[in-house]
Order: C-alpha cells, then sequence, then structure tokens
C-alpha cells in the first residue's frame, strides 16, 4: 500500500508541476497580471496623497501579483531543478 501511495503522490506532483507550467505560459493570465496592475499603478498615480488606505492597497496587491507569478515560476521550475540535482549528486 506504501508504494501505491507514493506512486499516487508522485503523478499529484507531476499534474501540479504540468498545470503551473501551462498557467506560468498561458498568455490569457500573464494579460490578466498585466492589467491588474496596470490599473493598481493608476489607482495609486490617482489617489490623494492623504488617501495612504488607498495606495498601499494597491501596493500590497501589485506585491501580491508579484508573488503570485514568483511561486507559478518556481512551481513550474521544480521538476527541471530535480532532474539538476540529481545529476549533480550522480557526478
Amino acid at each position: 500500500m506504501a508504494i501505491y501511495e507514493e506512486f499516487r503522490a508522485m503523478i499529484e506532483k507531476e499534474d501540479l508541476w504540468r498545470a503551473a507550467k501551462l498557467i506560468n505560459g498561458d498568455l490569457a493570465v500573464a494579460e490578466v497580471f498585466r492589467r491588474l496592475e496596470d490599473r493598481l499603478v493608476e489607482d495609486w498615480k490617482g489617489s490623494a496623497p492623504e488617501n495612504e488606505q488607498k495606495r498601499m492597497e494597491a501596493y500590497y496587491m501589485v506585491r501580491a501579483i508579484s508573488a503570485v507569478r514568483t511561486e507559478l515560476t518556481a512551481l513550474a521550475s521544480e521538476p527541471d531543478i530535480l532532474h539538476f540535482n540529481k545529476r549533480l549528486r550522480k557526478a
């Protein structure tokens, strides 16, 4: 039973990596992130100096978009990194 669970976990990871690669390379997702960032930057630029709350929210949302992009890239790259590390261990 343990072998089955390990195999199942491996397949789930591979599915996850494939999905991350698809999302990371998807033009529509990239466009959505770009539009959100543009809108948030415009919100920040158009906010009154005394409206700190609105500027901070825009800043944190732009940072969140960046964090999502970074995590997608990292997840999509995991199999390549694992393969590279295995090759290093063999050498």
